[in-house]
């Protein structure tokens, strides 16, 4: 910790985001050990029978979407608690992945229209904060081309369907994606249609390599 960052501390003293506890000033977590402990972190890939081809390698979760990370989550995307983001993507980095392998960092997109009534778009703050902590570039190689009802609403069946044909490279970026690896991250993984969809296209595009990363998946 530098000196200013020691100031820092002292000046405006930090909570744990769950219980609010105070930490230590040489806490570099913003989650208390105690809660930190209820954290129920996934050892193992995640299994998505209901996607049918898959077109990604790998998909990692960090945790189990179960409170407090579910409440985390839904504050941060749906009532702007942005404060809450370095602590979210500091959870990426308790995954022993090879972050050096990856060409780059892809987010997740939100059609434009979803993101001007959002103010912003979850999975890019995210991703963009996991680039710098890992010094990969990140890139955004996709835009979502066509508004679609929210996922959480919708059947395993519907959520294929919902993401059919609803992104589209950046043609600017073809020469890059090509021959590429590339992380493709995301806050919430179920079913995997969203990430399967964006990984079609990059692969289509001659990315070498699409693995997947989420925050969270439900068990």
């Amino acid at each position: 910790m530098t000196i200013y960052q020691s100031l820092l501390s002292l000046i405006f003293p930090r909570r744990c985001i769950e219980c609010h506890a105070w930490l230590e000033s040489a806490e570099k977590e913003a989650i208390c050990p105690t809660c930190f402990s209820r954290l129920n972190f996934l050892k193992v890939e995640a299994h998505l029978p209901k996607i049918g081809k898959k077109y990604f390698e790998e998909a990692w979760s960090v945790v189990a979407y179960e409170p407090p990370v579910l409440d985390w989550i839904h504050q941060y995307k749906y009532h702007r608690q942005f404060h809450l983001g370095p602590a979210l993507s500091d959870l990426f980095l308790k995954l022993d992945l090879p972050w050096k392998k990856y060409d780059a960092i892809v987010p997740v997109p939100l059609h434009w229209w979803r993101q001007v009534r959002r103010g912003f778009n979850p999975s890019h703050l995210l991703a963009h904060q996991l680039a710098q902590k890992t010094g990969r570039p990140l890139w955004h190689c996709l835009k979502k081309k066509k508004s679609t009802p929210p996922q959480a609403k919708l059947s395993s069946e519907e959520r294929l369907k919902n993401m059919k044909d609803v992104f589209t490279p950046r043609l600017k970026m073809k020469t890059q994606i090509k021959k590429s690896r590339l992380l493709l991250v995301d806050d919430v993984l179920t079913t995997g249609s969203t990430a399967n969809e964006c990984a079609r296209v990059l692969m289509k595009m001659g990315a070498a390599q699409v693995d997947v990363l989420t925050l969270a998946r439900p068990l």
